[in-house]
């Protein structure tokens, strides 16, 4: 991706700001916070970044944030944006020429997205997926729901699976938006997410250093696979004791959950951080080789209503997360949107500003 030059982007000074809060959501008076959430390095301005969607995002951070912190916002922003770019052009085989007036191709996703969802609808056996045109696409191939589902949370849970907290996947997701606005497609995320719950934002990033520590405190490969996924998951016990071996690939877990599904975007998908992959193949390879085990990856990891996982945390030092429905998840509720079916955005100063397209946005609304 390439990017014109530009005069260097100087916001205008802002007071001071607040210092930052440990509760999360609007703060008006009578009304509770949505969620309490802890503070990690690198979220220092967290009650600072804008609650706006990728339309106005930048432009708000611009005009809300003194110019170092925009800077180290911004930062995060385009790193985000040109990652997705590096994404989809690599998938597509197209260039990346950031043409708002072009159409996204109705197959997005790649060869390898394409091999992993057709293994697991012979795994799942999913209900047949609706098949379909885009409207006003000429040309354009049927779209799978099936596919196009497992693909934007394959790309979502990967997307975030190393963010050091909260801040910086809100930061992060908003440049994957402008990205694909750039590319002809819109994703949509939840209109709270600065406040939502799921990978990424409520999760614990694993690193190798904690990985090698889960693996000797643990004592067992099934042991140590568990833990490692309700941290990097922050998955309920019931759906934890619901993942079947069959549903774990070479970079995710893909599984129907303990009360089955109706349609494609029920389905769980918690992709595996790179750290972690190693543990999770050696469960499988345990639990193969043990023909008392069952179906399930996790058998015997668990304990009633949670308390072996508990005592293994406990023993290898490490403090589970608060534990979320999938259902709850910021990736459940995301979704992708196409030309006609894809309502679009008014094109002004703000938007443009956020796609990177020009260099500074308009001086701030009234009201």
């Amino acid at each position: 991706m390439t990017e014109a030059s530009g005069p260097t982007l100087r916001p205008p000074p802002n007071p001071v700001p607040e210092p930052g809060t440990r509760q999360m959501g609007y703060r008006e008076a009578g009304r509770r916070p949505r969620a309490t959430v802890s503070v990690t390095a690198g979220d220092h301005l967290l009650s600072r970044i804008p609650d706006s969607d990728v339309a106005t995002f930048r432009a708000d951070a611009y005009r809300r944030l003194t110019p170092a912190e925009f800077a180290r916002v911004d930062a995060v922003y385009t790193a985000g944006l040109e990652a997705t770019c590096r994404w989809l052009t690599a998938r597509s085989g197209l260039p990346c020429r950031h043409d708002l007036d072009r159409r996204g191709d109705p197959i997005w996703f790649g060869r390898d997205e394409v091999a992993v969802a057709e293994h697991m609808r012979s795994v799942l056996r999913p209900r047949p997926a609706p098949r379909g045109f885009l409207p006003g696409a000429s040309g354009a191939g049927p779209v799978d729901e099936w596919l196009d589902i497992l693909g934007l949370y394959r790309f979502l849970g990967s997307f975030v699976a190393g963010s050091p907290g909260r801040g910086n996947t809100v930061v992060r997701l908003r440049g994957a938006q402008a990205s694909f606005l750039l590319h002809g497609m819109r994703l949509d995320l939840p209109p709270d997410l600065n406040y939502s719950v799921g990978p990424g934002l409520t999760t614990v990033r694993l690193d190798s250093r904690t990985v090698e520590r889960i693996r000797i405190g643990a004592g067992h490969p099934v042991d140590a696979a568990a833990l490692a996924t309700a941290l990097f998951t922050g998955a309920t016990m019931v759906e934890l004791g619901a993942v079947p071996r069959a549903g774990l690939t070479r970079d995710a877990l893909i599984f129907t959950g303990p009360i089955g599904y109706a349609r494609a975007a029920d389905v769980y998908v918690w992709v595996i951080p790179r750290s972690a992959r190693d543990l999770l193949h050696d469960a499988y390879l345990h639990q193969e080789g043990c023909a008392d085990r069952g179906p399930k990856l996790f058998a015997g990891a668990l304990g009633g209503a949670g308390r072996r996982l508990r005592s293994t945390a406990a023993r290898c030092g490490v403090v589970l997360p608060a534990l979320h429905h999938w259902n709850h998840s910021w990736i459940r509720g995301a979704g992708l949107l196409r030309g006609l079916e894809s309502p679009e955005y008014v094109r002004n100063s703000d938007l443009l500003f956020g796609l990177r397209l020009i260099p500074s946005p308009g001086p701030a609304r009234e009201g």
